[in-house]
């Protein structure tokens, strides 16, 4: 079964313009063109559509990533989000079209190049492939900020642990999730979920919950 624009649009809940823009650049395949004027689309554009604007928006993944992993020969509309899983080191690679090196990085940030091989080594900021990129750059601008307030090394020893130790168990959470699921693509995309929302959700609402209980108690 095939869809009219209307029906696509309804049913991804997103623009016809935005609809014509993704397959302008390659991250949708053309329409069926049964007229000049007539066109209808595959039923799954609706899960690649879902696919593009979450990876877009939770990601900020590039059209050149996604453009990548929609074109992989054993890419499945249906796997879309258990693909993304499978290419998450991909996704999370700068896709700023401004990088940095470690010397134009530094010099940015206000930060000498000692410091930034320091926090590299401590797993605080990663050089990866292309580069550092914005995440990078903003990242170090905290860090420098810290460190003049003088809480940088506090922060650090309070965040690298529980990243760490948190990455861990979420991994193996995961891999055990989707060892036993019936439907691995919703598993996978309820991992990226908890990840990337649940997760965020709690730290920052007990966060804010602590501070008041903190000003109710001063």
């Amino acid at each position: 079964m095939s869809l009219k624009m209307s029906e696509l649009v309804r049913l991804s809940e997103t623009p016809k313009s935005t609809i014509l823009y993704y397959i302008k650049e390659g991250l949708l395949p053309e329409p069926i063109k049964l007229k000049p004027n007539v066109h209808r689309y595959p039923e799954d554009f609706v899960e690649r559509i879902r696919l593009i604007r979450y990876l877009q928006h939770h990601f900020h993944a590039s059209i050149e990533q996604i453009r990548a992993l929609m074109r992989r020969e054993d890419f499945d509309a249906s796997r879309g989000f258990e693909a993304a899983l499978e290419q998450i080191g991909d996704l999370m690679a700068p896709s700023d079209p401004v990088r940095y090196d470690k010397a134009a990085l530094c010099e940015k940030a206000g930060i000498s190049c000692e410091t930034l091989h320091r926090w590299i080594e401590r797993g605080v900021i990663f050089l990866r492939e292309g580069g550092f990129g914005a995440r990078e750059l903003e990242t170090a601008r905290i860090l420098a900020e810290l460190e003049r307030m003088g809480i940088a090394d506090a922060v650090l020893d309070l965040y690298l642990p529980l990243a760490k130790e948190t990455a861990r168990k979420e991994a193996n959470l995961a891999r055990a999730a989707l060892a036993k699921a019936d439907d691995r693509d919703t598993a996978a995309k309820t991992l990226f979920d908890t990840a990337l929302i649940l997760k965020p959700y709690l730290m920052n609402m007990h966060l804010a919950k602590a501070m008041q209980d903190t000003k109710g108690s001063s």
